[in-house]
């Protein structure tokens, strides 16, 4: 073989070498990027079955706490000899209203313990709203309760949270790779099944650039806080997560016809026990005046001492608990139309329902007639009273307003998270219950109808001898 042709086969063969070479660097790119994906597709598909788990256990907390709805778990905050591995710590989660921050409660929600892409067990956070936390949980809570989470994309843009309506209510987080830092050695026995240790530093990340920090929540009730999710590629953050809003928890609770006939039926025993104040002031059949109204606006919403009749010109407003002024009026010695409801007079208010109406005081709104208020004289017949659709002559009225109806804008924040539009009788009442708020006379007319897009409310009646019925 000639020097030229030893030259083209030596080049041939680094020609060879050299494609060889490129060949295995693009493979093992190509299976890098394959690994990659897989995790990353590891960590949506344990992601999305733990959200699954937690919504479906969600629809089963009211057996724990009677009359709450939509209550979601405590996470598995540490490796306490009372509480099992991934078991929630309902008994021990922090004070009322404030957020908590802990292992995904895979035990308690009836799941394997649920991993990520690199095999860590998942987090998570829940509103201090919406714990089931035996002594801390929330004293109101309904689908119009907002979620003290904001969610942000990698770049730092909220995809969820933009509204407070919009803020998630609980996040999951499966943690990737340690980053600098992040040292996972197990903290010994009490983390057998998942391994590692209950400091969350150590599992989730700080985004520099937005100072958001997954691992962190505010030390104090009514807090909101924020939280990022990584985007493949980022190696200074890679925290993967999903979130629930209560529009989900909502869409899952209130389909439910169970549900809807309770919510008839709470407002049909409130109309009960406010006839049964009648029944007892001193005067007996000849006096069965009711209580005035709470105000629609309250400094807060939660507490059931809020709803404190008043007179204050207006004879309608939300349904009292405390009717030390009206009592103060009719002699009545009822302290509380509803805490005190004589469950032998009205044996549909039971503990359960006294805990829903505790739940939902905030829907429900009444009228008081003219004739009936606490500042007229002892009545027993109509002489101002109320009408429904131009129909009867009724002593009170008692209305359960609905969902929210997006036809009519309706939204219901409450203080101290957010600025009260829950004083607005239009965002809870439609159609001539919302015109003719407030009611100084007590002789208009209401109206009620088939559900709507603009109109959902739910009337009982209370009629001059303090019979209760649907109108």
């Amino acid at each position: 073989m000639n020097a030229r042709a030893q030259q083209g086969a030596a080049l041939l063969i680094m020609m060879l070498i050299l494609i060889l070479g490129v060949s295995a660097w693009l493979v093992r790119g190509l299976d890098a990027r394959a690994t990659a994906t897989a995790k990353q597709q590891q960590a949506t598909a344990a992601l999305a079955a733990a959200k699954e788990a937690l919504l479906g256990y969600m629809v089963t907390t009211e057996a724990a706490f009677p009359g709450s709805h939509g209550l979601l778990p405590c996470p598995d905050i540490d490796a306490s000899g009372s509480f099992a591995e991934g078991q929630a710590h309902d008994s021990a989660c922090l004070a009322r209203y404030r957020s908590v921050i802990g292992r995904f409660p895979w035990k308690t929600v009836g799941l394997a313990p649920a991993r990520g892409s690199v095999g860590e067990c998942l987090w998570y956070a829940v509103s201090g709203n919406w714990k089931a936390a035996t002594l801390a949980t929330a004293e109101l809570l309904n689908p119009d309760t907002n979620g003290q989470f904001r969610v942000l994309a990698s770049d730092g843009r909220l995809v969820a949270g933009e509204t407070p309506a919009a803020r998630a209510v609980a996040v999951i987080i499966a943690p990737g790779a340690p980053l600098a830092g992040q040292a996972r050695a197990s903290a010994g026995s009490g983390v057998e099944q998942c391994g590692g240790n209950y400091v969350a530093a150590r599992y989730l990340d700080r985004d520099v650039a937005t100072g958001t920090d997954n691992a962190n929540l505010a030390a104090a009730p009514d807090a909101i806080d924020d939280f990022i999710t990584a985007e493949p590629g980022r190696e200074d953050l890679n925290d993967q997560l999903v979130f629930v809003t209560r529009a989900e928890i909502e869409e899952r609770l209130m389909r439910r016809a169970d549900i809807q006939a309770r919510l008839g039926a709470l407002t049909e025993a409130v109309a009960k026990c406010i006839a049964n104040y009648g029944r007892t002031n001193p005067g007996g059949a000849a006096d069965r005046r009711l209580p005035w109204p709470a105000p629609m606006a309250l400094t807060q919403y939660r507490s059931d001492a809020a709803y404190d009749d008043a007179s204050i010109g207006w004879l309608s407003g939300r349904v009292p608990d405390r009717v030390n002024d009206s009592s103060a009026r009719t002699g009545n010695a009822l302290a509380r139309v509803l805490g005190n409801c004589n469950a032998a007079a009205v044996p549909e208010w039971t503990p359960a329902m006294l805990a829903l109406w505790r739940n939902w005081k905030d829907h429900l709104l009444y009228v008081v007639a003219g004739s009936f208020q606490p500042d007229a004289a002892p009545h027993s017949s109509c002489g101002s009273c109320l009408s429904v659709n131009g129909a009867g002559s009724h002593a009170a009225l008692v209305i359960f307003a609905g969902q929210r109806l997006a036809a009519l804008g309706q939204v219901r924040d409450q203080p101290p998270m957010d600025a009260d539009t829950r004083a607005v009788a239009g965002n809870y009442l439609e159609g001539r219950n919302a015109a003719n708020f407030p009611d100084a006379t007590g002789d208009s007319d209401y109206q009620s109808g088939a559900p709507a897009a603009d109109f959902n409310d739910v009337l009982y009646c209370i009629d001059v001898n303090l019979g209760v019925a649907a109108c």
